[in-house]
Order: C-alpha cells, then structure tokens, then sequence
C-alpha cells in the first residue's frame, strides 16, 4: 500500500508538468491494485461482503480493473514514434475486455459460465498485451523492453494460477501473498521507468529551451560585428528599466561607399568591424542599424563628451586593426537627449536630423539637438 500510494501520487504530480496519458492511467492501474490489496488482505468478514462477493471475489474484481487500466497505460506509455500499427488500438480493447472480468465476478456468484467468461477475457486481454509488448520490442521499444521485465513475474504467476486451477480445482496456495508480491515488483520497477522518462523529457525540455534561448540570442546580433542588431537594441531598452539612457547618437562612417569601391567589401566589412568594437565602453549600448550605421544608447550625465569620444576612437582602431587601409576612416554623428517620455523612433528621428546636420557641415563631426520640441529644435555642434 505504501508503494502504490508513492507512485500514484508521484504520477499524478507529475501529469501538470509533462501533461503524459499514461501517468493518469498508472495512478488509475494502481488504485485498482490497492483496492485489491485491502480486499486480500482484509480481516473482514469472509462472505457475502458486497453482491455476494467475498473477499477473494472483491480481488478479483478489482484485478480484472487494473488489468482493464494496463492496456491503456501501455498505449500511451510507448514511445508515441514507435509504430505498433494495429497493435496500439489492439490495447485499447483490453479495456473493455478487463471490465467484462469484473463485471463477469459479479454475474457468477448467480450463473457460474461466468467464471469461464472471466479467464476468457482476461487470458485474451493478457494474449493482446504480450502480442503488443512483443511487437514494441521488435521495434527496439525501451519502455517495451523494460516492461517485460516488469511484467514477466506477473504473466508467469497468471499462467501457472490458471493451470492449477485448471487441474487441481482450486485456487492455487498463498494466491493473494503471491500475486501481490508480483504487483509491488510491477510498482516498483515502473515507477522507476517513469521517473527516468520524465528526467529524460526534462533533459530533453531544457535543451529545447536553450536553443530557443540561443536562436532567440543570434535574431538580436548582428552576424557581422558581433554586438546588437535593430531588434537586440528594441528589446535593451524595454527590458533594461533599472536605468535610463540621457542620450542616443546615430554614428555613421563617412564616405564608406568609396571604402568598398576602393579596397573591396572585404575590407569595408573590417573597417565595420573594428568601428564596431571601437564603440563600445562602460557608459554606452552599441548597436548596428545597417551598412555603416550604428547607433549608441549614451549613459551618464556627461553623456554628449562620451558619446564624442565613442566616435573618435573609430578612426584609430580602424588604424590599428586594419593597416592596410591607406584612407583614414572618418565618422560623423547626430546625438539627442533622451527624456523619460520619448521613445526609441522618436529619439533617433531627432539624432537623424542631427546626423544629417553634422553631414551638411563638412562630416567628421558630432552634432546635437539640444532641446526636445521637434518643431524648432536648433542644433549645437559638438565637434
């Protein structure tokens, strides 16, 4: 009773996390198992209990339910990509074949054919299950394999209780000690195949999980810098709310068409690079919008000299890390203060107009709105 109470438990705990048919089916199996342990091993009374039925009666019915549960269990317990093909419905019809047993309990306390009709159901529902475990293990079926392990002890008992029935016209010596001996073997063993299953599909969740998490990571940076794309950018200003940028600055390269024109794309690709890499610093979010574009989300109050000095320092590492390069490599940038009410596209439609400003002004420069209206917003020149 102990065991069968563990695992049903443990069964029904686990089917809100795994959502598995079988796990109700096993806690259903079970129950009728230790319904029939407190009816063998009842002290009662030792007839007539309910419609008749004694104590050994009231086991039978409730084995025959069990049995009736086992075949939907198995059903739904196989790994679903293993094709049974016929079989798996063949182990649905044990449930009706387990409750006309028990059923047919009932009915031969008044019409004895009925005790016949109940080893006919049961021999043929224990004819459809080993038909179909065989068939699963053909099929290199784990759960198969481990429940003819289970319930080997179980088919052996079954057929030896019937043959000496069958011979000696009576029910074969310590029955209920024997059978449940069996049964907390069948308990056991299953229970363990479950949980190793659900470790398994939890292993196999979290793997699942990780790479969601790592596609999710790649669609926000950019395959060629390496640092945040227009979505990685969107989604560290609505998820980062412990602090807020003062500024944004749209940084662009100057004169990059003839970069790629001159040295090929090549090379522009790590003059992108190295622009890239030389953005980035303690108070600054850097990220790509496309071609030579990039935009810096500025923290702190001195925000316009970092982002400046987030600007200048493209020239020298492109010196640096592409010596090749004989032109020098030049940037120009809009910068904008951020106020707690803008936006992102309203932040970088200002530092747009900034940009073209700095651009109309001879490039290599930094210039920013100093106020917010857009209407009349005048442009201080930074550099």
């Amino acid at each position: 009773m102990g065991i069968a109470i563990v695992v049903s438990v443990t069964s029904l705990a686990l089917y809100p996390f795994v959502r598995r048919d079988y796990l109700l089916w096993c806690a259903l199996r079970i129950a009728c198992f230790a319904a029939m342990t407190i009816a063998l091993l009842s002290p009662g009374p030792a007839e007539g209990l309910i419609a008749g039925l004694d104590n050994r009666g009231l086991g039978e019915v409730a084995l025959a339910l069990g049995v009736a549960c086992t075949g939907p269990f198995f059903a739904t317990y196989v790994e679903p990509h293993i094709d049974l093909g016929p079989h798996r419905r063949h182990l649905w019809y044990i449930l009706p074949l387990g409750i006309f047993a028990s059923a047919a309990t009932f009915l031969g306390t008044s019409w004895p054919i009925f005790h016949q009709l109940h080893d006919f159901a049961l021999l043929t529902a224990s004819f459809l299950l080993g038909n179909s475990l065989l068939a699963a293990i053909r099929r290199h079926s784990r759960v198969a394999k481990l429940q003819a392990i289970v319930w080997g002890p179980l088919v052996l008992l079954g057929l030896g209780a019937f043959a000496y029935e069958f011979f000696a016209r009576e029910t074969i010596p310590h029955w209920p000690r024997l059978v449940l001996t069996a049964l907390s073997f069948d308990l056991v063993i299953t229970f363990l195949g479950i949980m190793y299953g659900f470790g398994r599909i939890k292993l196999e969740r979290d793997r699942a999980l990780a790479n969601i998490e790592a596609a999710e990571q790649l669609m926000l940076i950019d395959p060629l810098t390496n640092i945040a794309n227009r979505r990685g950018l969107d989604q560290h200003l609505a998820f980062d709310t412990a602090r807020r940028p003062a500024g944004l600055a749209l940084i662009d390269c100057d004169h990059f068409k003839l970069v790629n024109d001159t040295f090929g794309h090549e090379m522009g690709d790590r003059v992108l690079v190295a622009a890239a890499q030389a953005l980035r610093s303690e108070d600054v979010f850097v990220a790509r919008l496309g071609g030579e574009e990039f935009v810096i989300l500025v923290y702190g109050d001195d925000w316009q000299n970092i982002a400046e000095k987030a600007r200048c320092r493209i020239t020298s590492a492109v010196r640096i890390s592409v010596p090749e390069m004989s032109l020098p490599v030049t940037a120009s940038a809009g910068l904008t203060a951020m106020s707690r009410t803008d936006t992102l596209s309203t932040a970088m439609s200002r530092a747009d107009k900034a940009l073209y400003a700095a651009k109309e002004a001879g490039r290599d420069r930094s210039v920013a709105l100093t106020e917010f209206l857009p209407a009349s917003t005048p442009l201080t020149q930074v550099a």
